[in-house]
C-alpha cells in the first residue's frame, strides 16, 4: 500500500486541504494565508523606520568568523593564482 504524505504550510502547519493555496518550494511549503502576513509585513513602512536591529553577540562572532574565513580563502587563492 502507497501511503501519500499529506503536505502542510511551513509555517501555518496547516494542511493542504485547510487552505486555499499552497505554494512549494525546495523543501518548503508556504499557504496563502502565511504569504498574506508576510506581504503585509514586507510592506509596512512604519513598523520599519522605527525600530533598528541590534546584533546579539553571537551574530557579531559569526560575522567576524565568515570574515575572517572569507579572507582566508581569498588570500589563499591569491597564492596559488600567483605562481
Amino acid at each position: 500500500m502507497v501511503k501519500l504524505k499529506q503536505l502542510r504550510c511551513s509555517f501555518c502547519r496547516k494542511k493542504e486541504s485547510e487552505v486555499l493555496k499552497l505554494v512549494a518550494g525546495p523543501h518548503v511549503y508556504i499557504c496563502d494565508a502565511c504569504v498574506s502576513i508576510a506581504t503585509k509585513l514586507m510592506s509596512d513602512d512604519s513598523a520599519s523606520a522605527g525600530y533598528t536591529t541590534v546584533p546579539t553577540i553571537w551574530q557579531k562572532l559569526f560575522r567576524g568568523v565568515r570574515k575572517l574565513l572569507h579572507d582566508w580563502s581569498v588570500r589563499r587563492v591569491d597564492y596559488f593564482t600567483a605562481s
